[in-house]
């Protein structure tokens, strides 16, 4: 293998990667990245055998080949590089050279037969759909995605169909059981989607990053996998197969008190409140007024802090205790000028969404006041 590749074009495919390696493995190979030079592409691939990555770069080859390099490692390496264009170049005993300018590596490598083979993968059903309609799901959902995995059920992202006025829309939904996250957006094909079908945090991280474009993605849907299909690159993983609760059970629908407040307003408040709330199981005071809303915290160890935000309440007045940071996380995945609450009762859970954005809903579940 000898080739010539754009150092930046290089680094951001290598970004794509690290996502997708397991650095704690006990099998070597999973936290390395397997290079495949052939005609005018580098193509990258990387696994954990639970998610997995291929991606094409334009390159200059003179000489095809493959190896498998520590992808963090090469990361480094290429961020440091001084010049625009990097040679790498397979030498003996499955060495990579990399040569920029006057700098000069050599990393150890392995075989590509020792590379974990990718599993076999045939859809069911595909879809399409945009790129930045499946960014938005993923966005708007995937940080209400419990971290205990112990938790089965919560510990992975809810995918459904539904129909709406007549259209059908993927609906993505996650909740760790303190706040729910709900998203949908329109598609084009099949959606061949199980009951049990929970896409794992890691796979969301990685799409994150991964859908950065504006173009169009396919998604394919087999047993326990789904398989998302991009211009110059591919993205597979595992299914968590969990049973999601009944999240419509918490969703309020008949609710008393309604308030109007603009979203950066609210934000920037809960942020200075959050500094002297460092117990999590600590309710924050929130009193609904006609014209504002007040928002205090009362702590022995750390002090007070007390700040009212102007809202329009439709309703009487009310006092609900929210955990701030919830709250926060909930405000921050959406990007609307306004959003509202609404309540029935000081203890039900309260409906947060964006007017303008008839596409997703949050839920955060009270707290009791002290």
């Amino acid at each position: 293998m000898d080739l010539f590749i754009d150092r930046d074009q290089l680094g951001r495919g290598l970004a794509r990667v690290q996502g997708v390696i397991e650095r704690r493995s006990t099998h070597p190979l999973l936290s390395h990245v397997l290079m495949d030079a052939q005609g005018e592409r580098l193509r990258m691939t990387a696994t954990d055998t639970e998610v997995a990555y291929i991606g094409d770069l334009l390159a200059n080859v003179s000489a095809p080949g493959d190896i498998a390099v520590d992808a963090a490692n090469l990361f480094q390496i290429v961020r440091a590089l001084p010049e625009p264009t990097i040679q790498l170049k397979k030498s003996a005993n499955n060495r990579l050279e990399i040569k920029s300018g006057r700098a000069q590596f050599k990393l150890p490598g392995y075989a590509a037969e020792d590379f974990p083979a990718l599993p076999p993968f045939e859809s069911k059903g595909s879809a399409k759909m945009s790129e930045d309609t499946l960014r938005r799901l993923v966005e708007q959902t995937s940080f209400a995605v419990a971290i205990d995995d112990v938790r089965y059920g919560l510990n992975g992202a809810h995918l459904e169909e539904v129909d709406i006025d007549g259209t059908k829309l993927l609906r993505v939904v996650a909740t760790d059981g303190h706040r729910l996250s709900a998203a949908q957006g329109d598609f084009q094909g099949e959606l061949s989607l199980a009951p049990r079908m929970l896409v794992p945090r890691k796979a969301l991280a990685v799409l994150r990053k991964l859908l950065e474009g504006d173009d169009e993605v396919e998604l394919g849907f087999g047993d326990g996998a789904i398989r998302l299909s991009r211009p110059e690159q591919t993205f597979w993983f595992r299914l968590l197969d969990g049973e999601f609760p009944d999240y419509n059970a918490v969703v309020p629908t008949e609710n008393k008190h309604r308030a109007m407040i603009r979203r950066e307003a609210l934000t920037s408040t809960l942020k200075r409140v959050g500094i002297l709330v460092q117990d999590r199981a600590r309710a924050v005071r929130f009193s609904f007024g006609a014209a504002e809303l007040e928002i205090e915290v009362q702590n022995v160890d750390r002090g007070e802090v007390r700040e009212t935000v102007p809202i329009e309440l439709d309703g009487d007045p009310i006092d609900v205790g929210f955990n701030a940071r919830y709250l926060a996380e909930v405000l921050s995945a959406q990007q609307g000028e306004w959003v509202t609450l609404e309540l029935a009762h000081p203890l039900a859970p309260c409906l947060v969404r964006d007017p303008d954005d008839e596409g997703a809903f949050f839920v955060v579940m009270p707290m009791r006041l002290d």
